[in-house]
């Protein structure tokens, strides 16, 4: 695993602050216009997820897919509701960085492609953005910008893609994930996804019930 306190590896970067016309319009449809960039790990009716459906269409079958991977097994059984509050979001942030570091070591800074992730139901935005030094992070971002390839998923599902649970294609192909944005820079991000989250040979081998969605969301 890389250091992520080592130059290569992922960084904190500024927010950005040019981030053009459409990537002001799609802030504005996930409610970011909020001056404290609250999540919903500060407060969960802060968002309204629907308007994160609109500018994503189907965003949200993640959430029943992940309710049905839960009943199958596929992911951990859900269990009481976390507290929303600062350290539901520190853990949150923790599985982001590690995320970030698995995206360093699967080179996405070759790509040239920037791509942001958002947790749902919390609507909490993460983006990596690939420089010549490697994988800059940054955590609590008030959303894409314009150009990145956009992931919508849940922080269980990141976590069972770290924990050799899943891989990147399968959660896709059962709808745990969708990817937004254009089909080259989908297909990049894609297969920096695959090296970053293969599965581990003594990961338990899962056989769920729940049938695949189409994979996709561009």
């Amino acid at each position: 695993m890389t250091d992520l306190g080592s130059p290569s590896s992922v960084k904190q970067s500024q927010p950005v602050r040019h981030a053009g016309a459409a990537a002001l319009a799609i802030g504005m449809a996930v409610g970011v216009a909020s001056a404290a960039s609250a999540c919903g790990y500060d407060n969960p009716q802060a968002f309204a997820l629907g308007t994160l459906n609109w500018a994503y269409p189907n965003a949200l079958y993640v959430r029943t897919a992940v309710w049905q991977a839960e009943n199958t097994g596929l992911l951990p059984p859900r269990g009481q509701p976390r507290a929303p509050g600062p350290l539901a979001f520190y853990r949150a942030a923790a599985v982001m960085k590690q995320l970030g570091a698995r995206l360093a070591e699967a080179k996405l800074a070759e790509t040239g492609v920037a791509m942001s992730v958002v947790l749902i139901p919390q609507v909490m935005w993460t983006r990596f953005e690939a420089g010549p030094e490697g994988v800059y992070a940054k955590s609590h971002a008030d959303g894409p910008a314009g150009g990145d390839v956009v992931i919508v998923t849940n922080e269980k599902v990141v976590r069972a893609l770290l924990g050799g649970r899943l891989n990147a294609a399968a959660a896709e192909d059962y709808g745990l994930l969708r990817l937004y944005g254009g089909q080259e820079k989908t297909a990049s991000i894609r297969s920096v996804m695959a090296r970053a989250t293969q599965a581990s040979p003594a990961a338990p081998q899962q056989a769920p019930s729940v049938e695949p969605t189409i994979r996709g969301g561009t």
